[in-house]
């Protein structure tokens, strides 16, 4: 049953995603510190690299401020699926600035 609401949350999630507009800096960083409670984000923030992409990388903190705090500590399901998109948005950012450091050699 858990199952069912959590895939009925997520479809929700998608079509009022549509209608959101991108998070401002504050609610950014607002739940940059709520992160840091969860301890693979702050293993996340221990890489030199992944810590830039946190600060400085427009994607990647898009991501950070779309997560809906109150959901994510009460839904182990809700926190696990948002922590694997903001793993794979980190590496699509750490490949892209792998590829432009090779180019520029």
């Amino acid at each position: 049953m858990e199952l069912f609401l959590e895939l009925f949350s997520l479809i929700g999630d998608v079509f009022l995603s549509f209608g959101r507009e991108s998070p401002d800096e504050q609610k950014i960083e607002k739940n940059i510190a709520a992160l840091m409670a969860f301890s693979w984000f702050t293993e996340l923030t221990k890489n030199p690299e992944y810590d830039q992409l946190i600060k400085k990388n427009d994607s990647v903190r898009n991501v950070i401020g779309k997560v809906r705090m109150e959901r994510m500590e009460k839904s182990v399901m809700y926190e696990e699926r948002k922590e694997r998109r903001l793993k794979k948005e980190l590496k699509k950012g750490s490949d892209s600035s792998l590829a432009r450091g090779r180019r520029g050699v």
